[in-house]
């Protein structure tokens, strides 16, 4: 059996908290606050254009170009979750997830609904265009895409 060891880092956060004189827990997620914050606008950028590459995403014709769009359809969904997570836009990242997962589980197969790609990436779009207070809009696109793909694949969204 062979054991596979990686040299653990301690984080500079948990040096600062751990050394005498360093700071408190309280302040160390105020800071971390602050700083997500400042990085918000290019944290939605990077969702606006990941979301856009992948509306431009095209169905292919033939099956090794089928392949490679789907992984880039799940390199991209991947980028949004990276990009939306930190900034709680669960919705968001509720939906990219769940193109993952649906790419996952179509990779194998020779024929599928290319649809429901497509509804998850308009989707992506729709919940990236509502503003922050559409609570009730932004639960009713999740419910509706979770329907969809409950009734086109046998699984929820």
């Amino acid at each position: 059996m062979t054991v596979i060891t990686h040299a653990r880092r301690k984080s500079r956060l948990a040096t600062m908290i751990d050394s005498a004189g360093g700071i408190s827990v309280g302040v160390a997620l105020t800071r971390a606050r602050a700083n997500i914050a400042a990085l918000r606008d290019r944290g939605l950028e990077e969702v606006t254009r990941h979301v856009d590459a992948l509306a431009a995403i095209e169905q292919p014709a033939d099956p090794e170009a089928r392949i490679r769009t789907l992984q880039q359809i799940y390199r991209s969904a991947n980028h949004v979750i990276d990009a939306a997570a930190p900034f709680n836009l669960e919705e968001i990242c509720a939906v990219a997830i769940s193109l993952c997962d649906v790419v996952d589980r179509v990779s194998g197969e020779a024929a599928f609904d290319w649809r429901i790609l497509e509804v998850h990436i308009k989707s992506l779009r729709l919940l990236n265009a509502l503003p922050p207070d559409a609570v009730a809009e932004r639960a009713e696109v999740t419910a509706h895409l979770s329907r969809m793909v409950a009734k086109k694949l046998g699984q929820t969204g």
